[in-house]
């Protein structure tokens, strides 16, 4: 082997390992994103800090805006949090027992999660609104902070910022009754 083939092939194994590497890294950045690693691991939100804006454009039944919330706005008091989506058929199965939950006298707070703010509206002018306050989570910042790899998830904070409670999966009117009801009390 001559020189010039020596050089050949140490300048092609180079360039065949830095193809590697990128396409590792590739592949990678893909797995990451896709897996939502970066909100886990470069998460703004804490059960201490957060801001939710309302979703825009929603009223309650005298015409208000239903307001988004804050880690502020809870701090030192009980609350329950339900993160929902209206793309979920989780959600959409629990939404009834929510309603009446609400209608029984409990006071919830929505987190739209990973969904368009648009169609959050849409699905709560439709279904009826049980939350006394609604924030928007595009990015699904809080419910992975608070520990769910899910939705719908459920959090009672008791009080805040102390988290009590947290449960994922769709729940009927008697298990929101026998779940969040305690962890309010």
């Amino acid at each position: 082997m001559n020189a010039e083939d020596h050089f050949l092939t140490r300048r092609g194994a180079i360039l065949l390992g830095g193809a590697a590497v990128l396409g590792a890294g590739g592949a990678g950045l893909w797995l990451a994103r896709r897996r939502g690693l970066f909100g886990r691991l470069f998460n703004p939100f804490s059960a201490e800090n957060f801001d939710l804006p309302a979703v825009p454009g929603l009223t309650d039944a005298a015409g208000a805006p239903v307001p988004g919330f804050s880690a502020q706005d809870i701090a030192g008091k009980t609350v329950y949090l339900n993160a929902f989506a209206s793309w979920c058929p989780a959600c959409r199965e629990e939404h009834q027992a929510l309603l009446d939950f609400a209608r029984s006298g409990a006071t919830i707070y929505g987190v739209a999660t990973l969904d368009d703010p648009a169609k959050t509206l849409v699905y709560l002018r439709e279904h009826g609104n049980p939350f006394a306050k609604v924030g928007v989570d595009r990015k699904g910042y809080l419910f992975r902070a608070l520990g769910a790899r899910g939705i719908p998830a459920h959090f009672v904070f008791a009080p805040a910022p102390k988290l009590t409670l947290m449960a994922q999966g769709s729940m009927d009117l008697a298990e929101l009754r026998a779940k969040i009801l305690p962890a309010l009390a």
